[in-house]
């Protein structure tokens, strides 16, 4: 058996696609399972001749005993569960997303469950949408807050969270929940919060778009959220534990000017406007730092993301490779 071997559960999509880069970068073997074929996002985010580096397997995350097979067969240690369905389409048929973000996380834990002397630790995608309102807490918002979720989406995320606990209690299973907010960078399509990389996207191409909410927002460039993935994934971590992420504290009005800065020859062509989002922003992350080291939190400043995130676009666009589909 290969001393670590990662999985993980939608590869395909946007953090997905960036944790593979960053273990295929380091040597690490990594298999990606996805329902279906589709190399959309990950032909964005790796070179045509890594994509045969990664070992890819189909199935529905839902499906217990295949994934079970999956972990047994292709000899994993660590799990990275990113498979689910965003805000939107929670919002739109919410017996789909439990079915994918909660009845698939159970799977996950389920499968792993028989093979605890193999696999060393579960990391899971939670989300910052498991916090309620600003109003709801005094000062920054802690891990270990109560929280009232706002969408179907956070109470599903906040269920898996519960659910991981459980496991942990009755079987030994050992895993970690991380909570990023606003993820932006390549490859993020979907989701409320992908609207601040769309909006780098239209910048490039020298569209006009619209950010439909205001007010502050926590920031987390995606190869900075790969790497916590990696990092909480390699850690001692007993129990259950759900941490925060704190990424860049700014408004979206703020991201606004920063584009301008970027993007001088834009004019007003990038704009934003409606009600906030109705979740907390301010995160601390005190317990993150605790389990992997704060040394190991990487926190791009904005500005400098967005420049990165213009450069990668713009290589993508001199290769032809820059869509316009996902505006």
């Amino acid at each position: 058996m290969t001393s670590e071997k990662f999985l993980i559960t939608g590869g395909q999509g946007f953090v997905g696609a960036w944790l593979a880069r960053v273990l295929l970068e380091e040597g690490t073997p990594v298999v990606v399972l996805d329902r279906t074929p589709d190399n959309h996002i990950l032909s964005q985010i790796l070179e045509p001749d890594s994509l045969p580096e990664i070992d890819r397997v189909f199935c529905d995350v839902t499906d217990t005993e295949k994934l079970r097979r999956t972990l047994e067969e292709e000899e994993i240690t660590h799990i990275v569960h990113l498979a689910d369905t965003q805000i939107p389409g929670c919002r739109q048929h919410p017996v789909d997303g439990a079915t994918s973000n909660v009845v698939g996380t159970l799977s996950v834990f389920e499968a792993a469950h028989s093979l605890l002397d193999q696999i060393q630790m579960i990391v899971y995608a939670s989300s910052a949408a498991v916090a309620g309102g600003s109003d709801d807490y005094d000062g920054a918002v802690q891990d270990s807050d109560h929280h009232r979720p706002a969408t179907h989406y956070g109470v599903f995320k906040l269920a898996n969270e519960g659910n991981a606990r459980v496991y942990w209690n009755d079987h030994g299973v050992a895993s970690v929940g991380l909570r990023p907010y606003a993820a932006y960078g390549v490859g993020r399509e979907l989701g409320v919060t992908s609207a601040p990389t769309k909006a780098i996207k239209a910048a490039v191409l020298g569209r006009e778009y619209t950010i439909p909410f205001t007010g502050p927002l926590s920031f987390v460039f995606v190869e900075d959220l790969a790497r916590l993935f990696v990092a909480a994934a390699r850690s001692a971590a007993e129990g259950a534990p759900a941490f925060n992420i704190r990424g860049s504290l700014e408004t979206v009005e703020r991201f606004v000017e920063i584009l301008g800065e970027v993007f001088p020859e834009l004019g007003d062509r990038i704009e934003a406007r409606g009600d906030p989002l109705p979740i907390a922003a301010d995160f601390d992350e005190s317990g993150l730092a605790e389990l992997i080291g704060a040394e190991n939190i990487h926190c791009t400043p904005l500005r400098r993301g967005v420049e990165r995130v213009r450069e990668h676009f713009e290589r993508l666009g001199r290769a032809g490779r820059l869509l316009e589909r996902d505006l």
